[in-house]
């Protein structure tokens, strides 16, 4: 503070209230740490509601090998007398940023040097950015009280001061046994565990970032200098960061401390830092294909609002692209001040809350000339303030003495400072670019991120090296010691199932790949093929072509089994909407064969997502007819491999089913058509789940999709999907009894009986939600049963398992437990060291990985009913992902939850509105008017509800899926679900 200057009675606050300590806010802290699932849990309930681990795999065929694992162990956690302290500032501080200005302040700095530790040492302070501090430092039971003044470091013309009565106050001294209690399964997860993880989730950051140059955020770390990178476009770019978060974890058992560090490689997508105009620029090129040739200040044409048919002005196409620009972080380069030494002190920095538009600036938009506020100005003539209108341009050229020179841009809008132009606003560096990759940005992230196992192992050590924590001093100072080695983890491999097939039972071994050559489908199509035809799209392909590529196609899939009692008929696409072509498709086919079409075979120019789900949503919810889809190029080649596997597609959506996954016993030789499922002869279902939701920017609903498995060995899905509400991960109870109950029913008639174990495997959630799986979506699963079965009749067992792939956790195996490419071999099992101490989870690695390094699924088992031992079910985890019906090499999910995946993804064509993101631009104008217009209904309903309804965005207009069949002739519909439609 300036001796010098004085503050008036009226400028000072009061000092505040010693506040009571409030309990630390879960949703910021599990963006840094991974927290236990009871974290989550709401005071009252059971102190551990989740499933605990049964025992270990025990099965000696099970071979015990040695992976490392990137999650180092925190050797020593001795920590010394630690001090919690709670920091408060008057007037009340509307926003962190304050508080860590108040808390960096020099006076306030200088004055929390005096005190000491209780061994007469000064330590260091830990301050969380909000209203949290730690130290060794005592400062007494008496609240420390300061007064500031956060403008005291800047020169003579710093304007008014800015007055703060500081009160700090010791709120608990961390105690590490709680955590000890916690991991032994003695005490529940309680607010004194939560403070002592987040102490060392902040002691962790604090020598990366204040010692050693890393910027953080959240879990992952970057260094602006020796971080890689690799531009992506011309607005953004790739970074490989450091991810480090601290997890509790089995260590204890095998004599660890139950802490350790997760290190990985972060591969992330952010905006370049350049001037905010000329990203802009990019960003409107890069995502509005009409835009020409222009000179850079000729930019403004394609942002300036367009007049609709209501004759009311709206945002154009490009306008709408610079959506994206909100929330990014800039400062202003034309306007700098110096501090009391002369040192010119950094703009502060500002974040977007919009870019500018309102219809009543007109065609010309909200520009810097068009866009006036209310200035007050002292006249001097008369004593008095006036108040005159100014536009943004005449304020800088009056005020700052500059003219802005792409005045005709829209303006920049902040939360508190109000406008700027865009060529005055440069961007920071390392904003996250939160938005869907297009298809040249994935190929070039890809080919950034994918490393060999050998590669991204040297580069997690490099990392760990770079964090530096034997030089670490606020590591040392709070009695942390870490083995920098990566641990060396027993684990299991599983042996793998023999594939029966209808003619012959392979073994892949530890591969994990077979060879349809010579192989017949375990069952194929029930129905012969008599009414079917291939529809050549846009004239892609001459007859000749795709009679080759028929005959080719029809020998292979007779070959492996298919039956096909009539030759196809082939034609041209007919109508210019992609309605009109599926509907003529398919009065071709059925006039030609005088029945419904089994299937009909599109052929299209070239990958187009917009096309494919358009053709898909007519077939699907009109007719109910199952389609296939071929890419022109592969059916010009007609290579037998691709023919093979359109060849597993077709005969799922059939009705067939392809192989299925048996147990291989020594010495005894198996049977074609064997079938023997791990659970015995009680009637058994699977049930995956999954929810997905729409690409950041977009106004799609989220769509939640379920699948059950319809025969003894699990092989054959049906499935159901629905809207889900906006960005709801939890399945909806009525949701969840509308999509099971018919599925129920239809399982009921198929078997016979109702099933007396489920399995429900659930996607896509993460720990903070398993509470919610048990609270919501349990009870409505169980009351679809109910409603199904009726009175009287007992349940069934239920077994519900958490399903991830969202995690850092990587296998490193030795030389005699890796693929040749490095990869940890299929059936890889790991229960000990990065699993929960005492709760059911482990780690699998099922599949094969093509490229990089294979990332291993967590399960989590919450609820057992079932009581499988750890091994049974283990392995019947592993052998199912080899029954996934369109791939000749397990695959890393079950394959229940895999197909949930994509029908929550095939579904999205079946939504009620189209949205603009999808639609090519040869197209956009034409096919799409009527669609547009629903979807602009749509969203004027959204709005008006919004108007009138205070709820959550959740709970506003959210049209549901168009139904199946909705045109569909007697039958039709049935033959649809009975096939697997969705693969």
């Amino acid at each position: 503070m300036d001796d010098t200057q004085e503050w008036s009675p009226k400028d000072l606050p009061s000092y505040p209230e010693a506040t009571e300590f409030k309990t630390l806010d879960t949703k910021d802290v599990q963006k840094r740490i991974d927290l236990t699932p009871e974290a989550y849990i709401v005071d009252g309930q059971a102190l551990s509601p989740f499933a605990h681990r049964p025992g270990w795999n025990d099965d000696p065929k099970a071979r015990k090998v040695k992976v490392s694992i990137n999650q180092y162990r925190i050797q020593a956690a001795k920590l010394p007398t630690i001090f919690q302290y709670n920091i408060d500032a008057s007037p009340d501080p509307d926003a962190n940023v304050v508080f860590r200005k108040c808390w960096e302040n020099p006076t306030l700095q200088t004055h929390m040097k005096q005190f000491k530790t209780q061994d007469g040492r000064v330590g260091d302070w830990l301050y969380d950015g909000g209203k949290i501090l730690w130290s060794r430092n005592d400062i007494g039971e008496q609240a420390v009280k300061k007064q500031i003044d956060l403008r005291e470091n800047e020169g003579g013309s710093r304007g008014k001061p800015q007055p703060f009565f500081i009160t700090i106050t010791k709120t608990r001294v961390l105690n590490l046994e709680a955590i000890n209690a916690y991991l032994a399964g003695k005490m529940g997860w309680d607010n004194v565990v939560l403070e002592t993880i987040t102490f060392l989730d902040h002691v962790f950051r604090a020598g990366p970032t204040r010692l050693f140059g890393f910027l953080a955020n959240k879990r992952t770390l970057i260094h602006p200098q020796s971080s890689e990178m690799m531009p992506l476009n011309a607005f953004t770019e790739a970074i490989k960061g450091i991810y480090s978060a601290i997890r509790l974890n089995s260590s204890n058992i095998t004599g660890g401390q139950g802490l350790g560090v997760n290190v990985d490689v972060s591969n992330n997508t952010y905006f370049t830092g350049q001037n905010m105009a000329q990203l802009a620029r990019h960003l409107v090129i890069n995502l509005c294909p009409n835009v020409g040739p222009h000179k850079p200040d000729e930019f403004y044409q394609f942002v300036r609002p367009v007049k609709g048919k209501d004759g009311k002005w709206g945002p154009s196409a490009g306008f709408k692209a610079l959506r994206r620009l909100q929330n990014l972080r800039f400062r202003v380069t034309h306007r700098g001040k110096k501090d009391k030494n002369g040192v010119e002190i950094p703009s502060p920095i500002y974040k977007v809350r919009r870019v500018v538009f309102e219809a009543e600036y007109g065609a010309a938009g909200a520009t810097a000339k068009d866009v006036k506020f209310d200035r007050k100005e002292f006249d001097e003539a008369t004593q008095q303030i006036k108040v005159t209108k100014c536009s943004v341009f005449e304020y800088y050229e009056k005020h700052y003495k500059m003219r802005i020179r792409l005045w005709q841009l829209p303006l920049i809008e902040t939360v508190k400072a109000g406008y700027f132009p865009m060529e005055l606003c440069e961007v920071e560096r390392f904003c996250p670019y939160p938005f869907k990759l297009d298809a040249d940005q994935t190929t070039k992230m890809l080919r950034f991120a994918v490393q060999p196992p050998k590669d991204r192992k040297l580069q997690i050590e490099k990392m760990v090296a770079q964090l530096q924590w034997g030089n670490d001093k606020f590591l040392k100072q709070f009695g942390i010691q870490m083995d920098s080695n990566m641990p060396k983890v027993e684990a299991r491999i599983i042996p793998n199932p023999g594939i029966s097939f209808g003619n012959k039972v392979v073994n892949p071994g530890v591969s994990g790949r077979w060879d349809l050559r010579g192989l017949k489908f375990m069952e194929p199509n029930p129905q012969p093929l008599k009414s079917w035809g291939f529809c050549v799209t846009q004239d892609c392909a001459d007859q000749a072509t795709v009679t080759a590529f028929y005959k080719n196609w029809a020998n292979i899939f007779k070959g492996h089994g298919g039956r096909i009692e009539n030759d196809p008929v082939i034609f041209r696409a007919q109508g210019s909407e992609y309605a009109e072509i599926v509907k003529n498709a398919w009065n071709t086919v059925g006039t030609k064969f005088r029945t419904n079409p089994q299937i009909i075979f599109f052929i299209l120019k070239d990958k187009s997502t917009w096309y494919y789900e358009r053709l898909k949503r007519s077939s699907d919810c009109r007719f109910a007819m199952p389609t296939q889809m071929l890419n022109v190029q592969q059916v010009k080649k007609g290579q037998a491999q691709y023919c093979s596997n359109v060849c597993l597609k077709v005969n799922a959506k059939l009705g067939g089913c392809t192989a299925v996954a048996i147990k291989t016993q020594a010495g005894q030789p198996l049977k074609p058509n064997s079938v023997s499922p791990h659970f015995d002869s009680q009637p058994t279902m699977f049930i995956g789940a999954d929810v997905s939701h729409g690409a950041a920017g977009q106004m799609s609903p989220s769509v939640a999709a379920m699948t059950v498995s319809m025969d003894r060995a699990a092989t054959k899905y049906a499935a159901a999907a629905q809207t889900n509400g906006w960005r709801v991960e939890i399945i909806q109870p009525y949701n969840m009894v509308q999509m099971l109950g018919p599925m129920i029913h239809k399982w009921h008639k198929r078997n016979g009986t109702y099933p007396k174990r489920v399995f429900y495997m659930r996607d896509g959630v993460s720990e903070g939600q398993y509470a919610h799986v048990m609270a919501h979506e349990f009870p409505a699963m169980k009351k679809a049963f109910q409603e199904c079965m009726g009175a009287g009749v007992s349940l069934p067992q239920f077994t519900i398992i958490i399903a991830t792939k969202r995690h850092h956790i990587r296998f490193f195996p030795e030389p005699n437990a890796a693929d040749k490419n490095g990869n940890a071999l299929p059936g890889t099992l790991v229960e000990r060291e990065v699993t929960h101490p005492f709760q059911y989870d482990f780690y699998l690695c099922s599949h094969v990985a093509i490229k990089g390094t294979a990332r291993p699924v967590h399960y989590t088992v919450l609820h057992d009913e079932v009581k499988l031992t750890p091994a049974k079910l283990q392995e019947m985890i592993y052998h199912q992902c080899y029954q996934y019906v369109r791939s000749t090499t397990p695959v890393s999910l079950h394959p229940a939850v895999y197909y949930a995946h994509l029908v929550s993804n095939r579904a999205r064509p079946h939504e009620m509105a189209l949205f603009t993101e999808r639609v090519p631009e040869d197209v956009k104008h034409g096919i799409l008017r009527a669609a547009l217009g629903n979807f602009a209904k749509m969203m004027r309903a959204r709005e008006k509800a919004s108007q009138t309804n205070k709820s959550d965005e959740r709970n506003k207009v959210c049209p549901k899926l168009i139904p199946l069949g909705v045109d569909a002739r007697a039958g039709a519909k049935e033959m649809f679900e009975a096939g697997m439609w969705f693969v």
